[in-house]
């Protein structure tokens, strides 16, 4: 039914054979000038794992495999080397299956070039070792129900299901392989559940490690090197390439390539002709629905609190969110919580390591996670700042998920200064993986921070500022432990309470009444007041053009204003008209043209904020000035009413995004939070359905404020940021951060 047909043979990937014996592979990569370099390696071991694809039930079981070994904080081979002190946090971890041949890797980044070859040695004695022990039993039963229950929700977050099963179909269809194969997990499962209950799991998972892992000889070790010239050499390379190129060239031919340029880039910016775009087949506005997708929601109380349901088809599973309010809580904790969110999930009790609570959490439940979040409110002056706690379960669980909930919350000690130092080191690492590869989203952080308190009070715990704090954290906490764990102490009192608690369900009818007698003997274990009073927010950063430097040959440029302080009054046209500027200016201007890989722009309806983003952008200045003629752009624009149709269809889409139950239930909550009701969302609605071309000359003015009052944030090399500067006369404020 399969076979390839003979135009499908010429396309054919053919396997890699494996190597008869390891390989190592030693490369350089660009480095900033801040801290040792010699702490700035990274070691990372490869396997390909079979020359030939995998059966179903080898995958499933390598799957398992994977998930035990590095899959949680307290899977061993992550737990080995995170504590080790060797390095500051994995790197290109786990079991890749989505290509023809399987592979998996494990490695550390931060390591100092003295112990390399001890993570190497560190990485193949643990392997052996679980080899030759197995794992816990806990572990087994904990890594089988997070991930039989991740199988059996199917969580596709704003993913489509069908969209992503047709996504694992062709992962295999690709390769000429049954593509029906992927969705059928129920046999396989089955399978190894049985193999493991009657065999037991050394039985099933060390011949696995032995097979794909130690007896492997297709290992390919990749060291890389820190080095400070290197971005600065290889743009030298390449200008010497070009000039190579240009001085073997002919007038003529250069003649030519000038034309051509020009050619293109006059393709590139003359829009698509109305009878082109009429050629893609679009919906009509009358296909679209009047109303917004209401979530049945019933406010009511358990002991005082206040619980917000959601009577929806959850295929028996409870997702619940307890939040709590951060409005007592002292400026100078705020970039300290984060880390308190991590610390309370992965720290033990008096009673348990943080192992077997971890353990615990994977064999009751399909998982709990702790985060902050923080908004504004539109028309109020105040932020949303709030902690929730996040948990879900079979409802039969129920009571677990809350007990669970209250040990995490409540049980949990701050008294693990070594653990507590691997969350630095690891918070660190990934903000500047963060800052290299997203510098896009740093950007936005510091220009919100400039502009609103809820802003600064993200950018201080997701931003450049979290950066600074964590360097400065790093060298504080052997000095201060005790004033740092009393620290972490104070932010749990602070948050704890019953009072401005709400609780948030999402299950069918009967699920939701059958769990409150849990809900109400959890809410009883709370405190019933913060311990101090409530704090006011409204901090910002300096309001300026600032330019973070990182060694990088690619650029994350940003300006944003807000656009409320201008005079502009809400209306839902602004949606629509800032998709049409992302979707046609911005894509034409910075990234086809331009050549950035992505250039877009995003309004704030509850803050007023109004922001253009560019990511990995070889320009700067240009870049600013595309964003300065988006006014110009919006007064000039004529689009026929088929244009406008789409561009109206395509904001009621994001609008009416795909929700899965849960999603649906967490939505709700939010709009709770920030006072969005459903008459206004109506509102919105039909504004946005009848958005004219005089609302978007209209709305020129407001984009023209953020040209000239807005602020200008760029994460950028050295170079580039000299050059802008130089060009305009200092202006950007410079801060290096790598």
């Amino acid at each position: 039914m399969f076979d390839a047909s003979p135009a499908r043979d010429s396309s054919k990937v053919e396997p890699q054979k494996l190597f008869s014996g390891p390989r190592r592979i030693v490369e350089k990569y660009p480095a900033g000038g801040d801290g040792d370099l010699k702490k700035k390696h990274m070691v990372c071991l490869n396997w390909l794992l079979s020359e030939k694809p995998l059966d179903l039930q080898t995958q499933l079981a390598l799957g398992f495999l994977d998930h035990l070994m590095l899959g949680t904080p307290a899977s061993p081979l992550r737990k080995i080397l995170l504590e080790s002190g060797l390095g500051e946090a994995l790197v290109n971890s786990g079991v890749e299956d989505e290509l023809l041949q399987p592979q998996f890797s494990v490695g550390l980044k931060g390591v100092s070039d003295d112990k390399v070859q001890k993570v190497e040695e560190l990485i193949m004695s643990t392997l052996r070792k679980l080899a030759d022990e197995g794992f816990d039993t806990d572990a087994v039963e904990a890594s089988m129900n997070t991930i039989e229950f991740s199988m059996r929700e199917n969580n596709t977050g704003s993913s489509p299901r069908g969209l992503s099963l047709m996504l694992q179909s062709i992962g295999k269809w690709i390769y000429d392989m049954d593509p029906f194969e992927p969705l059928k997990y129920e046999e396989p499962l089955k399978t190894l559940k049985a193999r493991i209950a009657e065999e037991g799991s050394k039985a099933v998972f060390s011949p696995l490690i032995e097979k794909f892992i130690l007896n492997n000889p297709h290992c390919v070790t990749i060291e890389m090197q820190p080095d400070l010239e290197k971005a600065s050499q290889e743009e030298v390379e390449e200008k010497n390439i070009l000039q190579k190129v240009k001085a073997s060239m002919t007038d003529e031919e250069l003649a030519e390539l000038a034309r051509a340029t020009e050619e293109l880039r006059l393709k590139q910016e003359t829009p698509d002709s109305p009878e082109a775009l009429k050629c893609v087949p679009s919906l009509n506005l009358r296909d679209i629905p009047k109303k917004p997708t209401y979530v049945p929601t019933e406010v009511g109380d358990i002991n005082g609190v206040k619980v917000l349901r959601h009577d929806l088809f959850t295929n028996d599973i409870l997702y619940t969110e307890v939040v709590f309010d951060m409005g007592s809580l002292r400026h100078a904790l705020l970039p300290l919580v984060p880390l308190f969110c991590q610390s309370l999930l992965e720290m033990g009790t008096q009673d348990m390591s943080f192992v077997q609570l971890n353990q615990l959490i994977g064999r009751k439940t399909g998982g709990i996670t702790v985060y902050p979040f923080t908004s504004s409110v539109w028309g109020s002056d105040v932020p949303c700042s709030k902690i929730i706690v996040r948990g879900k379960s079979m409802v039969g669980r129920a009571e677990d998920l809350f007990n669970l909930m209250n040990c995490v919350l409540q049980e949990v000690r701050f008294t693990d200064k070594q653990r507590f130092k691997q969350f630095i080191s690891q918070s660190r690492a990934g903000m500047e993986n963060r800052l290299r590869g997203s510098g896009q989203g740093i950007a936005a952080a510091r220009m919100d921070a400039m502009l609103n308190a809820a802003g600064w009070m993200s950018e201080q715990m997701n931003g450049l500022s979290y950066i600074e704090f964590l360097h400065t954290l790093e060298q504080k906490v052997d000095q201060d432990w005790e004033g740092i764990s009393s620290s972490l102490e104070e932010i749990r009192t602070s948050l704890l309470s019953k009072n401005g608690c709400i609780v948030n369900m999402t299950a069918d009818g009967k699920s939701l009444t059958s769990t409150e007698k849990f809900v109400g003997k959890f809410l009883d274990s709370l405190p019933e007041k913060p311990s101090s009073g409530q704090v006011t927010w409204d901090a910002r950063l300096p309001l300026r053009n600032e330019a973070i430097v990182i060694p990088t040959q690619v650029n994350y440029v940003g300006k944003a204003g807000n656009i409320y302080s201008s005079g502009y009054k809400l209306d839902g046209s602004s949606y629509v008209i800032s998709k049409h500027i992302g979707n046609t200016w911005l894509w034409d201007r910075v990234r086809v043209s331009g050549g950035a890989y992505g250039g877009f722009c995003d309004f704030d309806s509850h803050s007023g904020v109004f922001s253009f983003l560019s990511y990995r952008d070889p320009n700067l200045l240009k870049t600013l000035d595309i964003y300065d003629g988006t006014g110009d752009f919006l007064r000039c624009l004529d689009v026929d009413e088929d244009t406008l149709t789409k561009a109206v269809i395509g904001t009621i889409g994001d609008v009416d995004s795909y929700q899965l139950p849960d999603a649906k239930g967490y939505s709700s909550l939010l709009r709770h939070l920030l006072n969005v009701t459903d008459e206004e969302r109506q509102i919105r609605r039909e504004e946005i359905l009848s958005t004219s071309l005089k609302d978007f000359k209209e709305f020129a003015e407001a984009v023209d404020s953020v040209r000239d009052k807005g602020v200008a944030v760029a994460v950028a090399s050295q170079e580039d940021i000299d050059a802008a500067n130089k060009e305009r006369s200092d202006f950007f404020e410079v801060k290096k951060a790598l």
